[in-house]
């Protein structure tokens, strides 16, 4: 099986990642963290976003600088800036997750792909997929105590999104991850044992 989580920075997503591979062995894949994996020198993908960006968001031992990083495509007036880089970091990205998925159907595995970003092609290499709900309120505030983002970061980082109302039009199942941690585990273990 291979379902597609998704929402916004904050939403929660990692619990229900956490639940997929603890309690059901799920095999997991972040797509910032696959995008991450590029940002080292020599890369491609680093190399061309160096150059979109400026070479200092590259430290002295080759690897990203991501305050740097972050701070040349967030905020105001940078969405220009933010999808010049997304055309050059999202195809690798989704090229391997074209290859993870390829590899889990040849050998039956059960995999769960995390992205805030999705396009129509991950949707429809999903078995199903989920999209984690959280008031934009509980978000600022896990963003603020789990990554010391100021409010004015953590809503600009929101708000640079897709808004919900799109997330929950590509999904097949809605979590709601506003409340509790139990909550959300009862919740993906009812949806699953429906299945």
């Amino acid at each position: 099986m291979v379902i597609g989580v998704i929402g916004g920075v904050g939403a929660g997503k990692s619990s229900v990642l956490d639940v997929l591979t603890q309690e059901y062995q799920f095999t997991a894949y972040r797509t910032d963290d696959i995008a991450k994996s590029f940002y080292v020198h020599g890369d491609p993908v680093f190399e061309a976003l160096k150059a979109l960006l400026g070479a200092d968001i590259e430290r002295a031992d080759g690897s990203v600088d991501l305050p740097v990083f972050a701070s040349r495509i967030y905020g105001v007036g940078k969405q220009k800036l933010r999808s010049q880089v997304d055309s050059i970091v999202h195809p690798a990205v989704w090229k391997y997750v074209d290859a993870q998925v390829r590899t889990a159907r040849k050998s039956g595995a059960d995999i769960v792909v995390e992205t805030a970003l999705p396009i129509a092609h991950f949707v429809e290499l999903c078995d199903e997929v989920w999209f984690v709900y959280t008031e934009e309120a509980v978000r600022i505030a896990r963003l603020m105590e789990t990554r010391g983002y100021s409010e004015e970061k953590a809503r600009a980082m929101i708000h640079a999104q897709i808004p919900d109302d799109e997330y929950a039009a590509m999904a097949d199942f809605v979590i709601d991850n506003s409340g509790s941690r139990e909550e959300t585990e009862t919740t993906i273990r009812e949806h699953l044992h429906e299945g």
